[in-house]
């Protein structure tokens, strides 16, 4: 019985030996060159380096968009305020209020603190830093990185002592506002609503006016933690008394889905205009900070997605049979040229009877 057994697995191994795809060569039949090792050391190295380059790809990861219309335009949400005006707070007044002019906000949310306009070294250090990431912010990164360490906190409080005069006025608070088109200002005269007439800034006597400022925050909605917004950290020197800035704020509901939570964010673009008052030259308006935003009524969606593991083997594979078979074919091209004009294939004579 164990000969019989013997014998059909000898026959089962000269089938599998048969159907053999992958034929030896004996070793006396091979032969080696330099050049041909060094085909192959380079070989190796291309193999090495687009492995390692496609290792990271894979682990990079897929960033999708896509958009839809907003179904949320009647929820209501929080406009966050943080500004710092060169101007004592006795002076200026804030408010938030609809395309008609008509008070939409509870500006009496808003804290009002005393507080220097020059910053400590630490916070300009911070501050550069936070412009530098702004500035690099519309290149394509992965969201991983969009959540940058420098966002996850606004400008330090200087908690030092330095001793500096306190001539500037901190207005922070969160003002609840509909999704509707509207403006947050910070003029000068403190700011009254007039029941049936909107609201005015009641000013008395001559104010030297300087309307420098710097934003330390503001975003719409809650602040997600590590994300950096268009105007966190953006300071301005007013040239003269009577300037005027307009920020013009698009705000896009955005939200983002990571494998590990959902995200829902309100991100914005700012476009800028400042200019000068001066009447008798024409140029009519209001010295102050004014800041118009206005909500898309497209929402945009970021997926953040792992890339899917069989065509990364199969590109992996298909690195290394592509080079080794693109290899071999260069070798034997340029060894049969080299032999080619090298007359190595010299004409035989005739063979004798």
């Amino acid at each position: 019985m164990l000969r019989r057994l013997t014998r059909g697995n000898k026959k089962v191994q000269d089938v599998i030996k048969e159907i053999d795809a992958f034929p030896k060569v004996e070793d006396s039949y091979v032969s080696t060159s330099s050049f041909g090792g060094l085909v192959s050391v380079l070989c190796w190295i291309g193999i090495i380096v687009l492995l390692y380059s496609e290792i990271n790809y894979f682990y990079d990861l897929k960033i999708e968009y896509s958009y839809s219309v907003d179904k949320e335009a009647d929820k209501q949400l929080d406009l966050n305020v943080d500004i710092t005006i060169a101007m004592k707070c006795n002076l200026i007044g804030a408010d938030v209020v609809d395309i008609w002019g008509n008070s939409i906000g509870d500006t009496n949310l808003l804290q009002e603190e005393l507080t220097p306009f020059e910053l400590s070294e630490n916070q300009k250090i911070f501050l550069q830093a936070q412009g530098a990431i702004k500035g690099i912010s519309g290149s394509h990164k992965a969201l991983a990185d969009m959540m940058s360490d420098i966002g996850r906190k606004l400008v330090p409080r200087d908690d030092h002592g330095r001793q500096v005069a306190k001539d500037a006025c901190r207005f922070h608070g969160r003002i609840p506002i509909h999704k509707v088109q509207g403006n947050f200002h910070i003029l000068s005269g403190r700011s009254v609503n007039i029941p049936g007439m909107g609201h005015a800034h009641l000013q008395f006597g001559e104010v030297t006016k300087n309307f420098s400022h710097r934003i330390n925050g503001l975003t719409f909605g809650d602040r997600i933690e590590g994300m950096l917004y268009a105007l966190d950290g953006e300071e301005k020197r007013a040239p003269i008394s009577d300037y005027s800035y307009q920020y013009y704020v698009q705000i896009v509901p955005t939200v983002y889905i990571t494998d590990h939570e959902r995200i829902q964010t309100y991100q914005y673009t700012v476009q800028e205009r400042k200019r000068s008052v001066d009447h008798s030259a024409g140029h009519h308006g209001s010295a102050g900070i004014v800041i118009k935003y206005e909500f898309s009524p497209i929402s945009a969606t970021v997926s953040q997605k792992q890339k899917h593991f069989t065509p990364f083997i199969t590109r992996l594979l298909g690195i290394v049979g592509g080079i080794f078979s693109t290899s071999g074919l260069l070798n034997l091209l340029i060894t049969e040229g080299y032999c080619w004009i090298c007359c190595c294939y010299r004409k035989q004579p005739p063979a004798k009877n």
